[in-house]
């Protein structure tokens, strides 16, 4: 397997998240089914750089030496229920390799390091059955029927205390980050 690792994202990887973006297969069941505007991702990415700098909870972009972004994972936190939702997105030349799990089980492992978060939770449209799947590998337990803008789909979520995988991807290495502690 090739050294991929996630890195805290700064402003810089706009570009890059652009890029990733603007893919019809990444934004089919992202982004309301549309390719994000520039302006709203750079106002999204500049609120994931200032949690990351404020709780260690924010975006990462998956990445290894000489090679652009193949992906990017975050959390969005909601201090007051306690809890965070995950959400990645990934290169599909490098769908079918476990990276989508490895990404959300390093930021699920890094949200459970913060003592402020017990729960994280993920949705996904319906139809993207792969997502599902990645979520359920996880060891994640059907939360609750949502609606999204494009139809119907679900949420599942982790407690602190739950089991989770069986057996556990392999963490990717996380750089440039490090919690700190939460009022």
């Amino acid at each position: 397997m090739t050294d991929w690792q996630l890195r805290a994202a700064v402003m810089e990887d706009l570009d890059d998240l652009l890029a990733l973006t603007a893919k019809p297969e990444v934004y089919r069941f992202m982004f309301d089914g549309a390719a994000p505007e520039p302006a709203l991702l750079a106002e999204r990415l500049e609120l994931f750089v200032a949690n990351e700098a404020a709780s260690g909870l924010g975006l990462w972009m998956l990445e290894q030496p000489g090679r652009a972004a193949g992906g990017a994972v975050w959390l969005e936190p909601d201090l007051a229920a306690r809890e965070a939702e995950v959400s990645y997105l990934l290169d599909p030349a490098l769908w079918g390799r476990g990276l989508a799990g490895r990404m959300a089980w390093t930021a699920v492992t890094r949200a459970f390091e913060s003592p402020a978060i017990d729960c994280v939770f993920a949705g996904a449209d319906a139809p993207n059955t792969a997502s599902i799947a990645v979520l359920q590998r996880l060891g994640m337990r059907f939360r609750r029927d949502v609606t999204y803008p494009l139809g119907p789909g679900v949420e599942y979520e982790l407690g602190r205390d739950d089991a989770g995988p069986q057996p556990p991807p392999a963490l990717l290495p996380l750089l440039d980050s490090s919690i700190q502690e939460t009022a």
